[in-house]
């Protein structure tokens, strides 16, 4: 399974349940789960409904998938081993915070807390 946590979609979010992805509600916000095969779909979902300036993630079976969404459109990375400086800095730019590394900052999150190695 792939998983993703994402804020702000409201409730376009249920179009997806329909087509085979989990979806579990924590207050306004989602964690979702889904099928490799659901992936490209995702990412266009996501795409569509990610705010100038922010970015979401999902975890694959080899790393992390980062869209952000910029100036310039939507920026996709595929980070292996929790490793991509370029992607840290832009995490810590878009939040204006600082964190240690891509992994704790994912694990900060509760629905990735005991998906992430």
């Amino acid at each position: 399974m792939y998983y993703s946590f994402v804020m702000g979609v409201g409730s376009e979010i249920d179009s997806l349940r329909e087509r085979g992805f989990i979806v579990e509600q924590f207050g306004d916000n989602y964690g979702v789960a889904f099928q490799r095969e659901k992936a490209d779909e995702w990412e266009q979902f996501v795409s569509r409904h990610l705010e100038p300036g922010y970015w979401n993630e999902y975890i694959s079976d080899d790393g992390v998938i980062f869209l952000f969404n910029l100036e310039d459109g939507i920026k996709r990375f595929d980070v292996k081993g929790y490793q991509n400086d370029e992607v840290l800095s832009l995490c810590e730019k878009l939040c204006e915070c600082r964190f240690s590394s891509i992994r704790d900052m994912l694990k900060e999150n509760h629905y990735y807390s005991d998906k992430i190695e």
